[in-house]
């Protein structure tokens, strides 16, 4: 990613505003060799904020209505409604595949993300996720994979947010999404049995926690 419009982290962005992101000419032109084009997995756009929650895939045809349209080497995305006033919005999309010698391969994340905040006042609506810094939950490393290990020092059922004091980066926060498997003992527990001062470990693949393991 080059550019983004908003920019990162950008305070007082008008609600009816779409998000533009300016893309490396050389990276897309890497993703199509020809016989496959991986380009259309970046319209592949996530967002968490407002009525989003953590987490929702905005875009493609299991998204919620938003639509991406391209101008040479940039992507217009557009929400399927105008966003909340005062509300905090985190934008990204990334890949894990590249083309080389006419195969897909594996790779360091291709993508990027965006952060910001629009104008005016939020809305008065008890949205947990209001109160959530979205730029502090992890995704993974370069790679999209993690394990991270600690003890819990957060926990947010609505939210589905875990808060880790890992064993060396510090507090981190995770999205378990619904379905992910939580385990105890070898056994399939609910999420809601996990506890403030548990250890517990969380592995990730592909930018998103996969697996939670209840350590004892």
């Amino acid at each position: 990613m080059v550019s983004s419009n908003p920019s990162y982290n950008l305070k007082g962005v008008p609600a009816d505003s779409s998000i533009i992101i300016t893309w490396d000419e050389k990276t897309l032109k890497t993703l199509t060799d020809g016989l496959r084009d991986l380009q259309p997995a970046l319209e592949s756009v996530n967002i968490s904020g407002g009525r989003y929650g953590v987490g929702t895939l905005l875009t493609t045809e299991w998204g919620i209505g938003g639509t991406v349209s391209w101008k040479d080497s940039q992507e217009i995305i557009t929400p399927e409604a105008p966003l909340e006033t005062g509300t905090q919005y985190r934008v990204w999309t990334y890949l894990y595949m590249t083309l080389r010698d006419g195969q897909a391969r594996s790779c360091p994340r291709i993508g990027g993300e965006v952060i910001f905040t629009t104008a005016g006042s939020p809305p008065d609506d008890g949205n947990p996720v209001r109160k959530i810094d979205l730029s502090k939950i992890y995704h993974g490393d370069e790679n999209g994979h993690g394990d991270i290990r600690g003890k819990v020092t957060g926990l947010n059922s609505a939210l589905g947010l875990l808060t880790i004091d890992d064993t060396n980066m510090g507090s981190v926060s995770l999205i378990i999404y619904k379905g992910i498997p939580v385990l105890g003992k070898g056994q399939f527990i609910s999420f809601d049995m996990i506890q403030i001062g548990d250890k517990v470990d969380a592995r990730f693949t592909g930018g998103r926690v996969v697996t939670v393991e209840l350590l004892f």
